[in-house]
């Protein structure tokens, strides 16, 4: 019998799971040849080609936009977390060549810390490319039917009997019917509110179309001021230039015509600054500890507890106690905060230059996602209305050459960032045809402010029902996939149906469909990895999240391939 398997999508998870497959099938030698000889996968991709995805696509980025996380934290393999940094160092002649008319040397400009480099993101899809090919050649090799098919779109998923039917559109007018496949992952990755409000923008990309649409000049509100909004600002300030002074300042020279952009957030923040990561190791904020916490509490860990444990690692590391009011909302002017905090990241406060803080944090990345999910559900609630801000801040942070060219914008009059607080309100004139903003400054008073284009930068919306694609909607229309259910605080029930995640199976990340809503575990052969998981998997759209979540995928692949031998 052949297991026959459908992915949905084409980018870093497709590439992530079907390398991980092949790396597990070829280490199990002849036993994995004989389970890969009864496997046929159909992938379909609607983007010209499969690997780079959206975020790392030529089509949607342009040079200057890299990569956020450190590149040895980037990989399609959990196996090996530095995978990128290696396949960038083996290939470093080449990459130099096709990259060479870009901005600056790719292999130092944008490095503040030599262990954490951020190269362009089309590089970032170069190894995507590469990697997705290779494996794709090897499960060949395996004895595993593999097919590609790129500028297909699948519009619906249909079950009958015991297998998935796929509704598939491609460049021909008539849309076909695929199947019977016995199991199906999405990995449609990530989507965009869909608009037809004139110079309103749901999305920065593809980047190119900013800077088509939107004239020099024009004064610009950007909604957000987090990741996505500062890789807008770059695109929109790109007719200008940085210059780097004697003093190693990072000076911005106006075009004759700049745009004006402004960021609206409630708490006026950017992200942190990624400082150098030094040897310290922690002693209190452990993956140990806080694994013993979560064993301990069997689902039901409050977040007072971790806090204890955190405030006890940093009051020894800095040796003074922590004012979280002032880590949650800094004193001074947005411009001031980011000024401190760049001079913070590159100079350290720590003894050899790292950033402690920063050093403390990433020593337990590793459970921050077992951690999310053993918080007491009103917990979860808590930590998402309260402190996902706070945590994807110093979580995502910016890379510093990033930094510095904000600051430079800022400094220079051209980028602006409000802090608007809870009370505001945004609205669309149409008869003026420009967008307002209304919020109050910390005195109290009332501010006004409009412009005639708007992007909507926050990154990601977190609720599924935002995505308008026709699958989507075909897939919660069926009851094929459900949204997490979101409770009341005092536990009355349920008060929305947009707590934001399609409801999965942490453990295997099959999807548990709407009729199984208190059926537990599921046996459901349909899969969800990367954005749509968002609510449930905290880390779901980070590389390395999307790794592990994918190794999970092909052992359940794996598992089920076995199952059908032992049958024989």
């Amino acid at each position: 019998m052949i297991y026959t398997f459908a992915v949905i999508g084409g980018g870093l998870t497709a590439t992530s799971l079907i390398c991980q497959l092949v790396d597990e099938l070829l280490r199990r030698g002849e036993a994995g040849r004989r389970l890969g000889a009864s496997l046929a996968i159909d992938l379909f991709e609607k983007q010209g080609e499969a690997g780079p995805g959206l975020p790392h696509s030529a089509d949607h980025v342009l040079p200057f936009h890299i990569t956020n996380m450190c590149a040895r934290d980037m990989t399609v393999r959990v196996s090996r977390p530095d995978d990128f940094q290696r396949w960038v160092m083996g290939n470093q002649d080449w990459l130099a060549k096709r990259f060479e008319s870009r901005e600056g040397d790719v292999f130092s400009v944008f490095s503040g810390d030599a262990r954490c480099v951020h190269y362009p993101r089309e590089i970032m899809g170069e190894y995507l490319k590469d990697q997705f090919d290779d494996a794709v050649a090897r499960a060949l090799r395996l004895g595993i039917r593999i097919t590609v098919q790129t500028r297909t779109e699948v519009t619906d998923l249909r079950v009958h009997g015991a297998g998935f039917h796929l509704i598939v559109a491609t460049d021909e007018p008539d849309t076909q019917e695929i199947g019977p496949y016995h199991g199906v992952l999405l990995a449609t990755g990530h989507w965009f509110e869909s608009s037809s409000t004139e110079n309103f923008f749901p999305s920065p990309w593809p980047a190119r179309n900013l800077l088509s649409s939107i004239p020099q000049g024009a004064s610009v509100a950007v909604i957000g001021s987090s990741l996505s909004a500062i890789e807008t600002v770059l695109t929109l300030t790109s007719d200008g230039q940085f210059r780097r002074l004697h003093s190693g300042r990072l000076v911005f020279e106006q075009p004759k015509l700049p745009r004006k952009l402004t960021l609206f957030s409630r708490q006026g923040l950017v992200p942190r600054v990624r400082g150098r990561i030094g040897n310290r190791l922690n002693r209190w904020f452990t993956c140990a500890r806080l694994a013993e916490l979560m064993a301990g509490h069997n689902g039901q860990v409050t977040l007072a507890e971790i806090f204890n444990l955190l405030d006890q690692e940093l009051v020894e590391a800095y040796d003074a106690p922590i004012d979280w009011q002032l880590v949650a909302v800094p004193p001074g002017e947005p411009i001031e905060i980011l000024r401190q905090d760049l001079d913070r990241a590159i100079k350290g406060d720590g003894p050899n230059g790292e950033l402690v803080w920063q050093t403390v944090l990433v020593q337990i990345f590793p459970v921050v996602r077992d951690l999310y999910l053993a918080l007491r559900e009103d917990e979860r609630q808590r930590f998402d209305r309260e402190f996902t801000t706070l945590f994807f801040m110093h979580a995502a942070t910016q890379p510093v050459i990033n930094a510095e060219k904000l600051l430079a914008l800022m400094e220079a009059g051209v980028v602006e960032v409000i802090r608007m607080g809870r009370d505001y309100r945004f609205s669309h004139n149409e008869s003026e045809r420009h967008f307002e903003f209304h919020f109050s400054e910390d005195d109290g008073r009332t501010r006004s402010a409009s412009f005639s284009y708007c992007i909507d930068a926050r990154g990601q919306a977190r609720s599924i029902e935002s995505d308008c694609s026709a699958l989507t909607r075909n897939l919660l229309a069926r009851g094929l996939i459900q949204i997490h259910p979101k409770k009341s605080s005092d536990g009355s029930g349920v008060i929305s149906s947009g707590w934001g995640s399609v409801l999965i199976d942490p453990d295997t990340h099959q999807v548990i469909p709407a009729r199984s809503r208190h059926g537990g575990k599921s046996n459901f052969h349909l899969f969800a990895v990367g954005a749509m998981t968002r609510g449930q998997i905290i880390d779901a759209s980070m590389a390395y999240g999307l790794a592990r979540s994918t190794e999970t995928v092909a052992q359940q692949l794996i598992g089920k391939l076995s199952g059908l031998h032992e049958k024989r």
